[in-house]
């Protein structure tokens, strides 16, 4: 049910695409503010799951070994909490890329 509820805050509800063609793939539909918007309350949600026992910074390295920029690791460096860290990384360019 918490899948569920996190897919159709995300804009895509378990087994009901807007078309039987499945969901839009063109950046309107998930590169739009209110989508961005959505993605990052996710992140924060899903990172108060952690409990703050995931170090971002050491989870980020190795979920993106050579992709992992620069500024996205500055970020989640400077991530006032470990739960911030981990929503920070969740959004990420790098953990967005197809």
């Amino acid at each position: 049910m918490a899948m569920n509820g996190l897919m159709t805050q995300l804009g895509q509800p378990v087994w009901k695409p807007g078309s039987p063609a499945g969901w839009d793939d063109v950046a309107g539909s998930w590169a739009g503010p209110d989508a961005i918007m959505r993605r990052v309350e996710a992140a924060e949600r899903l990172a108060q799951r952690t409990r703050d026992t995931v170090d971002a910074r050491q989870r980020a390295a190795e979920l993106f070994p050579d992709a992992l920029s620069e500024s996205t690791a500055q970020s989640i460096a400077r991530a006032e909490s470990p739960g911030q860290g981990v929503a920070l990384m969740l959004v990420a360019p790098e953990f967005m890329r197809r």
